[in-house]
């Protein structure tokens, strides 16, 4: 069984704060900070170290999402985060994206943040996709994307991006925290 929860950042981090880390990701994949060895464009930056409130708030809302999750504090180890830009024209085989976030010896939560969906796309289709039993199992479930919120769930769950239908950009943010 799989087990995520959602949680609503909107009154925290508005549309303007939004469109200011987009125009962030731009600039940094403009600059060529992004890995070259991930599908186009991962940035190579952890954003949560980005030094203005708009970039520090989604920090926080994320470590209280995973503490919310866990429905409890615990003492964190590291935070990981980076952005993730992407369209249909960047998009390779959806059958490589499948992934999970493991390090040794710690617990690991995800987290995928929705920072901005191209108008009209389907977002029942276009959030996250997880393979709760492995990839191999087949029973995949696709969650929508939910622009403002943070999706938790456990780093070991496979998962990878929901369907790209459109040439606009997708703009995600994801972080993991280790325990």
């Amino acid at each position: 069984m799989l087990e995520y929860e959602f949680y609503n950042w909107n009154n925290l981090i508005t549309d303007d704060s939004r469109k200011r880390m987009v125009t962030d990701i731009d600039k940094m994949i403009d600059n060529g900070q992004y890995w070259k060895n991930s599908p186009p464009y991962q940035t190579d930056v952890n954003v949560f170290g980005i030094p203005t409130a708009d970039w520090i708030n989604l920090k926080m809302s994320f470590i209280w999402s995973a503490f919310a999750y866990m429905q409890q504090e615990r003492q964190i180890k590291t935070v990981k985060s980076w952005a993730y830009k992407t369209n249909l024209d960047t998009q390779e085989n959806r059958d490589i994206y499948w992934h999970q976030h493991i390090r040794e010896n710690n617990l690991v939560l995800s987290g995928v943040y929705y920072l901005q969906m191209p108008e009209g796309t389907d977002l029942s289709m276009s959030g996250t996709e997880f393979a709760p039993n492995g990839v191999e199992a087949g029973n995949y479930i696709q969650e929508s994307a939910k622009v403002g919120e943070w999706i938790i769930f456990p780093g070991k769950t496979w998962h990878r991006p929901g369907v790209l239908e459109s040439n606009n950009w997708r703009y995600i943010v994801a972080a993991d925290m280790e325990i």
